[in-house]
């Protein structure tokens, strides 16, 4: 009876730690900019918003970047980004017209950096025909170190967990097979 409730015990933590699903790591998305993507509008506005479908992690300026260019792929994005909860702003400063280069790179709630980028048309909407060279910036190869993460400790892990649950059932089941020292 004592092996069997040893095994039942041992069996029944093992599913209850492996069976704990962790909790859903979907990075954050990009809902909305303001001025839209492949917009026209009429003159350069003094900020660009972009609207997320979860809270964005306030990390820092190496972290989470917003850079602004245009046709000359001239940076024309001025100051800090500002983020308040799912929101992310980027004041510009500058008289460009033309195409509009966004570029951005924010960190998820769940720490991993997700970018992206958008454009819009300052002035003549037939402008937009020629996506501006400068598109394909670098602001996503400078993700650090700590937002990023890889699923090989995850596997490590659960690779050392369950040889530690095979060792507590092998150690009781040979433990209640030697007689009793009384």
């Amino acid at each position: 009876m004592r092996v069997s409730t040893a095994i039942a015990s041992a069996l029944l933590a093992a599913i209850a730690v492996l069976g704990i699903a962790a909790p859903a790591s979907a990075h954050d998305q990009l809902l909305s900019t303001d001025p839209e993507n492949g917009s026209t509008v009429a003159t350069l506005p003094d900020k660009v918003t972009l609207t997320f479908n979860d809270v964005v992690q306030d990390a820092g300026a190496e972290a989470n970047q917003v850079k602004v260019m245009d046709a000359s792929c001239t940076v024309i994005d001025d100051g800090a980004v500002e983020i308040a909860d799912n929101v992310v702003t980027q004041k510009i400063s500058g008289t460009a017209t033309g195409p509009i280069t966004v570029l951005w790179r924010v960190v998820s709630r769940d720490g991993h950096p997700v970018s992206g980028e958008f454009s819009f048309t300052v002035g003549d909407a037939a402008a937009t025909a020629s996506p501006s060279p400068c598109a394909t910036g670098d602001i996503t190869s400078s993700t650090s170190a700590t937002a990023q993460s890889s699923p090989v400790p995850w596997i490590i892990g659960g690779i050392v967990l369950v040889v530690i649950v095979a060792g507590v059932i092998l150690l009781l089941v040979t433990r209640s097979r030697r007689p009793d020292d009384q």
